[in-house]
């Protein structure tokens, strides 16, 4: 079974997944692979670097991710730009990982953007983290060391926890905590084995 978990940022979609890889869940995670495939010497990298300039690599090579995030967290066209180079290459990247989990019974999807990449239509079912917006502020704030103003202006870019909820087939509440979370990720587990 192949679940496609979702949510803004800062709403504890990694506290999510820890939480069902004890429970024999095998977790992709998109952003992880989105980083993989922009590695120096990858097509990802090279089509990137086209797009947006050599001003978004490091002395390095490798890619600047905080710049590119600035570009594009402001700019609408930008992002979509972004999207439509990485999405198809972080989609083949998963295919290929799903098949190498196939002997758990969980194959978890971590993707903030399941949705707007398509990701969703590999999955059997889709769950959304989600959290208040002065939760997931303090989250990401203490977590990436961003402004009040950057941390809002991600959230911003993002779709809202009403969408989410309307979009996927379970929604998980994360305001109250690591115990409630796991408490309503055990109940997500009964739900998916039809218990």
């Amino acid at each position: 079974m192949i679940l496609g978990l979702t949510g803004g940022s800062g709403c504890g979609k990694t506290e999510a997944c820890s939480v069902l890889k004890e429970y024999g869940a095998a977790v992709i995670n998109a952003d992880q692979v989105a980083r993989e495939i922009v590695q120096p010497g990858f097509p990802a990298l090279k089509e990137l670097t086209e797009e947006f300039g050599p001003a978004v690599l490091k002395e390095d090579g490798e890619l600047n991710r905080r710049k590119l995030g600035d570009l594009v967290f402001s700019d609408p066209d930008k992002r979509k730009k972004l999207n439509a180079i990485t999405h198809p290459h972080i989609t083949r990247r998963i295919l290929a990982y799903i098949e190498e989990s196939r002997d758990h019974w969980l194959i978890v999807i971590d993707a903030p953007v399941l949705f707007e990449s398509g990701i969703d239509k590999i999955c059997d079912h889709t769950a959304a983290v989600i959290a208040d917006n002065p939760t997931r502020l303090a989250r990401i704030m203490e977590r990436d060391g961003l402004t009040q103003a950057q941390a809002q202006a991600r959230i911003g870019a993002q779709i809202s926890n009403e969408e989410y909820a309307a979009r996927v087939d379970f929604v998980i509440e994360n305001n109250e905590g690591k115990e409630t979370l796991r408490k309503n990720i055990i109940e997500l587990i009964k739900r998916l084995k039809g218990e």
